[in-house]
């Protein structure tokens, strides 16, 4: 090949100008890559179970495979399996759909995305509390919507209010995220507080052509009572897409099974979409969820058993973090995640030398001089922060916290 063309820059999509890849995924690469150099890192990084598949789901797959389950299936999904989640849906939610207004989906981000895509137009607003998931601002902006971050603090424990959401409605307001349990915080939103944001909607919902995008994906990893978005306000179901998957509650994170559940015109447009890009989710693992979906005593223990455990190990590193000098942590009430305030670490000399003046530069040092992975609150739409996800056994973390505490030592 020529040299000169190799002269000639690569031009890349303008959509592409200010997207910024994730940032638990690009950690979760550096840490390989120090393993792979034999070094020792403890990953506190990526929100994965550890935990097993359960057996009765993973026995279904090969099933699925002997039974030469492996050829196409429904852009949406398989029908068995829409019925399935609709049943689901139905026990928790109170709410019934039917099969049209379901599409399963490569895991609930695969979801997200074709559902930007299928609503949003460019100029339009997507609402986004901060903290928030690494993904929703990057699906907004790529859909050509434009993200309006509502900021959040400890004094709520990150959860947005109504007097904060009316104040960001515009006429151009097209979707507002709701994560609960929430991804970085761990946050868990109250029956009252969900009834005081549905308060608003109602006020403003046709006025603005409003649409809520409920991520409940951690629904099942909750440490008190959990309220439902459409248990709360069943009035509001046709204004909602209801965002769910395997990934977290089955450590099912490889198998990239999600849902969405929604408006029938909607899903019918999110399926079209679905259909020229990923074509349909993986079939194996469609008709392996059917397990997942069933209604099956085992698994609920399972499922139960892997929950009380994450919550020690949430104890056990909120009770660490409490004993490092400028660190606090407001306690989270569901998912696998703990999201402390190291404020107090930042612009101090460590016995090590260093100084850190931001979150960034404070997850950065940790992996390179303790070998333990963390997420800067950067990431997540509020510096000062960093997120620890504890999803790993009690001996890691124990390790990982002696390392995060020797190093931030003055």
């Amino acid at each position: 090949m020529s040299s000169t063309l190799h002269e000639r820059p690569i031009r890349l999509s303008e959509r592409l100008s200010q997207l910024t890849a994730s940032a638990t995924v690009a950690l979760n690469g550096r840490m390989a890559q120090m393993r792979a150099e034999g070094i020792d890192v403890v990953s506190f990084g990526q929100g994965e179970p550890d935990f097993p598949t359960p057996t009765a789901i993973k026995v279904a797959a090969f099933d699925a495979i002997e039974r030469n389950r492996t050829r196409y299936t429904p852009a949406g999904g398989i029908t068995e399996l829409r019925q399935a989640i609709a049943r689901r849906i139905a026990q928790d939610c109170g709410i019934t759909y039917t099969p049209a207004q379901i599409a399963v989906t490569s895991g609930v981000k695969e979801g997200l995305f074709l559902a930007f895509l299928a609503v949003c137009d460019p100029g339009d607003e997507v609402i986004v509390p901060a903290p928030y998931w690494v993904s929703y601002i990057e699906q907004a902006r790529m859909a050509g919507a434009e993200p309006v971050v509502i900021d959040t603090d400890e004094t709520t424990n990150f959860k947005i209010t109504p007097e904060q959401l009316a104040a960001h409605l515009t006429p151009r307001t097209r979707v507002l995220i709701l994560s609960s349990p929430a991804n970085p915080t761990g946050s868990v939103y109250t029956e009252s507080e969900l009834q005081g944001l549905a308060d608003v909607i109602r006020r403003h919902v046709q006025e603005h052509d409003l649409l809520v995008m409920s991520d409940e994906i951690y629904d099942r990893i909750c440490y008190v009572d959990y309220a439902r978005w459409l248990r709360v306000a069943p009035d509001l179901a046709d204004y909602t897409l209801l965002c769910n998957g395997l990934s977290k509650t089955f450590a099912m994170t490889g198998w990239r099974i999600g849902y969405i559940a929604g408006p029938e015109p909607i899903l019918k447009a999110l399926r079209a979409i679905q259909s020229h890009s990923t074509t349909h989710p993986n079939s194996i693992a469609q008709y392996a969820a059917l397990v997942a979906y069933s209604d099956s005593p085992e698994l609920a223990q399972t499922v139960n058993e892997m929950v009380n455990a994450f919550q020690v190990r949430r104890d056990l590193v909120l009770q660490k973090l409490a004993e490092i000098p400028g660190v606090s942590c407001v306690v989270p009430n569901g998912a696998f995640y703990v999201y402390p305030n190291v404020s107090g670490l930042l612009n101090r000399r460590f016995a090590s030398g260093v100084t850190c003046t931001s979150s960034l530069e404070l997850a950065n040092y940790l992996l390179d001089h303790a070998h333990i992975g963390v997420v800067p609150g950067e990431a997540f739409g509020k510096a000062d922060y960093l997120r620890l996800a504890y999803a790993q056994s009690n001996a890691n973390l124990e390790a990982g916290m002696r390392r995060f505490a020797a190093a931030v030592t003055e």
